[in-house]
């Protein structure tokens, strides 16, 4: 998959979630799920689909995300890219991404979001590193929000084999 592309469906995150706003508080709980004395906050996945060639032309594949956001700022994810190619031959690709980085809850105006401040991408097999060293990057909000397809709102239309569902999960907020 190239790497533009990855970037392009990352940089749609955004505007998936413009329309989902949700409210956080309260103080993070010491247990379950917190390694290395780190206390995870919020847990977010993506997945975004395009396997419908009259939909989507020749620009077949998605990416799929999860990270994990903790109480000391810093955040962990992993990122998987995979494109198909069409015609004579066939075959496609993946490119996956281990991600660490800094991230802040700011209310721009939409209630309180998590918004990535900085990171480091390490691409997996190749050790190919991309430090993004200051960054304003919404991920979502600060908030449980449930599963839901966006695909209308991100790509404008929604059809068979398209798809973009995301999910944040508070874990040890009061």
């Amino acid at each position: 998959m190239r790497l533009l592309k990855l970037k392009w469906l990352v940089a749609a995150l955004p505007l998936a979630l413009a329309g989902i706003v949700g409210s956080a508080g309260g103080v993070a709980a010491d247990g379950y799920g917190n390694g290395h004395g780190n206390v995870q906050l919020y847990q977010a996945t993506v997945s975004a689909n395009c396997n419908n060639a009259s939909l989507c032309g020749t620009e077949l594949g998605g990416f799929w995300a999860w990270a994990v956001f903790n109480q000391d700022g810093t955040f962990e994810a992993t990122v998987t890219g995979c494109d198909h190619v069409t015609g004579p031959g066939g075959g496609g690709g993946a490119i996956h991404f281990d991600v660490d980085g800094h991230y802040q809850i700011i209310d721009f105006g939409l209630g309180p979001w998590i918004v990535i401040t900085d990171e480091v991408d390490t691409a997996a097999g190749s050790g190919t590193v991309i430090t993004i060293p200051s960054e304003f990057e919404p991920v979502g909000p600060a908030a449980k929000t449930p599963a839901t397809d966006l695909a209308q709102m991100i790509f404008g239309f929604s059809g068979p084999g398209v798809n973009f569902i995301i999910t944040v999960t508070p874990m040890h907020t009061a």
